[in-house]
């Protein structure tokens, strides 16, 4: 499995649920070897929850508020 922010390996790592009341205390989840990224499936079904809440728009700015905003980083 490769990370999906750095495409670096990913390990599995077995986990002590603190959480998990009577039911199964222990979690898998994945982390990147190079950047530390956490993979599991709360965070994958929170990711889908919000992608299918939160439509992605891209607002591009017109060429007159882009030279303003060039002028001010200068």
């Amino acid at each position: 499995m490769t990370c999906s922010r750095c495409e670096g390996l990913m390990v599995e790592e077995y986990l002590f649920d603190l959480d998990g009341g009577c039911a199964e205390r222990w979690a898998t989840s994945w982390r990147c070897v190079n950047c530390g990224q956490r993979d599991d499936a709360v965070i994958r079904r929170h990711r889908r929850t919000k992608s299918a809440a939160v439509p992605a728009t891209c607002v591009v700015p017109e060429a007159a508020e882009f030279t303003t905003l060039q002028r001010f980083a200068a």
